[in-house]
């Protein structure tokens, strides 16, 4: 049996996960907090925490499942537990579903609304996706257009603003401005003193 946050699975079983196994746990933390995210995950879990405690608590003395939830509240068993791990957003109606189901008093699952900081969380994880994957692409325009630079992250601005897609879709649209900063040539590198060799000719 393997154990990946809340979630718990074995060979064959997908739904029906007991909710004493699947939403037990505190999600797992890294070692070493390394970036401002986990952090702010951290942050964002413990203040849903005493929430979550109840719920899981509740759900467990009624001897609910992930799948029995799901069927009552017409929703895939993952996105309760995702719910209820404080990895998700609750919406109204879910919630009403939820509180009625594990016998809480409305409004108690207030706090679960807010979308939650990720650990993964799915913002940033796409923006290192999208540099990662076209990173080689811009470099070579950018040696083509400024020769050997790069961007400036220093003297530097980002803006960000809402577009309208070919379907009228909401889109994103960052926009990095940077001084572009070429790397130090031969002549950066001669001792001091010297002259080039055309210098010298």
């Amino acid at each position: 049996m393997k154990h990946i946050g809340f979630l718990s699975y074995g060979a064959g079983v997908v739904t029906g996960i007991a909710v004493s196994l699947a939403l037990t746990a505190t999600p797992p933390l890294a070692e070493i907090k390394s970036t401002v995210v986990d952090e702010l995950a951290e942050a964002s879990y413990q203040e849903r925490r005493q929430v979550l405690d109840a719920a899981n608590q509740a759900a467990r003395n009624k001897g609910l499942t992930l799948e029995a939830l799901g069927k009552a509240c017409n929703l895939l068993p993952v996105r309760i537990g995702a719910l209820l791990s404080g990895q998700a957003p609750l919406e109204l109606p879910t919630q009403d579903c939820l509180e009625k189901q594990i016998g809480l008093k409305a409004g108690m699952l207030n706090p679960l609304r807010v979308p939650p900081v990720r650990w993964n969380a799915g913002a940033i994880y796409r923006l290192h996706e999208a540099i990662d994957v076209y990173a080689p692409s811009l470099q070579r325009w950018m040696n083509e257009r400024f020769g050997d630079a790069i961007l400036s992250a220093i003297d530097f601005t980002v803006n960000v603003e809402e577009t309208k897609g070919s379907q009228g879709e909401r889109r994103m649209r960052i926009i990095l401005d940077g001084k572009a900063l070429t790397y130090s040539t031969d002549d950066n590198w001669r001792p001091t003193g010297t002259q080039s060799a055309g210098e010298r000719r």
